[in-house]
Order: structure tokens, then C-alpha cells, then sequence
């Protein structure tokens, strides 16, 4: 009896240290939580529980939701930057876009920042032009819009040399009345 306490206390150790990974408070939470390797997940059944490892690419996202709601909650925009950084340097551009909605959210001048732009720009431009990438990039650029800076520099892109990205910019524009028609299109 007293093996199977010990087997279930040991067991039940790990949960708790993972248990608040995506319940941070800060960017060094945030960053911590976007260095993990691996979780353990565990969702309680009728039979008892079942145990799933996470991995990063599982993680990541998670941890990235948690920063946005976070940042959300707090409008703190120090924490909204440090998060873009935080997400560009321990993961994907493509998984930045949300952190960067939510700081452009709290500081329209962001739009104009040089990692921001290329970061939004990325999806537009061929090979990386996802579906996630596009879904995630053009709500944000639509609110940079309202940015003069952001707008002029923008309405340069339609010319790109890049088709991919110029009918993409092309295709926002048109949709928010900007322009009438752009160059090659139909």
C-alpha cells in the first residue's frame, strides 16, 4: 500500500510544476513558457486520466495566447513589445503576428516600427504566403492603415516586384477603397 502512495505522489509531482505554465504574469513567464521543451498534458476521463506530451510546437502557441490575453488585460505595451520579441526569437515571424495585433492595438505608431512592418509583410509575399499568415496579418494591417506613415509606405508596396505581395497588397487596398485598380490587375 505504502509503494503505491509513493507511486501516485511521484506521478502527481511533475502537473504542478508544469500546472501555471501558460498563468505568467510578466515577459520573463512568457519567455519561459516559449522555452519549454515539453509538457505534460492531462485531461481527467470517467476511467481516470490520460497523459499527452506537448511539444514546442503545441506549446508555443498556447504560451502566445496567454501573452495576448495577458496584454489585453494589462494594455501594458512595454509588455506587448517584449512579447513580439520574445515570440521572434524563440519561435516563427508567422507566430508573432498575434502579439503584434494586440501592441498595435495599444500604439497605432507601432505600426511604423521596422520589425513590426516586416513581420505584417511577411505573409504577403511569395512563399509565405499562408493561409494562417494571411488570416492573421490582415487585420492588422488594415488598422495600420490608419496610420499615415504606415498607409504611405503601404500604398509602395502595390508596385512590388514580388506579384505575390503586390496582388496581396493590391487586394487590401482595393477593399479598403484606397485605390480604384492597381498595376497588372484586371
Amino acid at each position: 500500500m505504502r509503494i503505491n502512495t509513493v507511486v501516485v505522489a511521484t506521478l502527481a509531482l511533475p502537473a504542478p510544476a508544469y500546472a501555471g505554465a501558460f498563468d505568467f504574469k510578466d515577459a520573463a513567464g512568457f519567455e519561459k513558457c516559449m522555452q519549454l521543451d515539453h509538457l505534460v498534458e492531462t485531461t481527467r476521463t470517467g476511467a481516470g486520466a490520460e497523459h499527452r506530451v506537448l511539444g514546442p510546437d503545441e506549446i508555443q502557441p498556447r504560451c502566445v495566447a496567454a501573452e495576448v490575453a495577458l496584454v489585453e488585460k494589462t494594455k501594458d505595451k512595454a509588455l506587448a513589445a517584449t512579447g513580439v520579441a520574445i515570440t521572434r526569437r524563440e519561435s516563427s515571424p508567422e507566430l508573432a503576428l498575434d502579439p503584434v495585433g494586440a501592441l498595435v492595438k495599444l500604439s497605432l505608431p507601432a505600426c511604423n516600427d521596422s520589425d513590426i512592418y516586416s513581420i505584417v509583410m511577411r505573409p504577403m509575399s511569395e512563399g509565405y504566403d499562408t493561409d494562417y499568415g494571411k488570416k492573421h496579418a490582415i487585420p492588422i494591417i488594415k488598422r495600420c492603415l490608419k496610420d499615415k506613415q504606415f498607409k504611405q509606405d503601404f500604398l509602395e508596396e502595390k508596385d512590388s516586384s514580388d506579384a505575390v505581395r503586390a496582388a496581396n497588397v493590391c487586394q487590401i487596398l482595393l477593399e479598403a477603397k484606397l485605390v480604384k485598380s492597381c498595376k497588372g490587375s484586371k
